[in-house]
């Protein structure tokens, strides 16, 4: 039985999605060691859109942006993005008006969310630079890594639990490309949103009890 090219496409978005936690394993975790970690990690963020916007910009007429699935005859969207103008589509008026109500919160906070992620990258890449210095005595590598959790914690969880229900029926320029949600569905991220970011909260609260007892 040959797949739809629903099917397909929710797989091919779903394995182009896998570089997303893979860097973010490489920045918190630390496999390679910091130096190495950081590098790489690095290096497949900023090489992810080269090959994944494509792929959503080329199904951006036929997959809902909300849901990740068939859009069929559904509304179409045109979204601002950093770059420009780009259409999109739902696959019905209720997908339709959640995905306007998220991205509009997100385009009214457009300054604080591209603080709070760039914040956090600078931070987990000065603090990781500084531990390998020796400077201050005792900084680790791990203080950077839980600092760069905290700190996207802390901008996506009320992206993730307020956009739908605060959001405005009308969305102004974002603070980031739309194409890393269009791989998997903007839903669905933003349920990693809710439960990555309450995770990685709680486990920086923890460790820095730990920390400083």
């Amino acid at each position: 039985m040959i797949p739809s090219a629903g099917v397909s496409d929710r797989a091919a978005g779903l394995l182009l999605f896998l570089p997303v936690p893979i860097v973010l394993g490489l920045f918190t975790r630390q496999p390679l060691g910091p130096a190495a970690s950081l590098v790489v990690g690095l290096v497949v963020m900023a090489t992810h859109r080269l090959y994944a916007r494509p792929f959503a910009l080329s199904r951006a007429r036929r997959r809902c942006l909300w849901c990740g699935g068939e859009a069929g005859d559904g509304p179409s969207l045109e979204i601002e993005e950093p770059g420009g103008k780009t259409a999109w589509r739902a696959c019905s008026g209720a997908h339709a008006e959640s995905l306007v109500r998220t991205l509009g919160w997100a385009s009214r906070r457009s300054r604080a969310i591209a603080a709070g992620i760039f914040g956090s990258l600078a931070a987990l890449f000065g603090l990781s630079l500084a531990a390998g210095l020796g400077t201050p005595a005792g900084l680790r590598a791990e203080d950077a890594a839980h600092a760069f959790r905290a700190g996207v914690a802390l901008t996506v969880l009320p992206l993730g639990w307020l956009s739908t229900s605060r959001g405005s029926p009308s969305a102004g320029r974002l603070p980031f490309p739309v194409h890393l949600q269009a791989l998997v569905g903007t839903g669905w991220v933003l349920w990693l949103f809710r439960l990555v970011g309450l995770w990685w909260l709680a486990a920086g609260v923890l460790y820095a009890a730990r920390r400083l007892a």
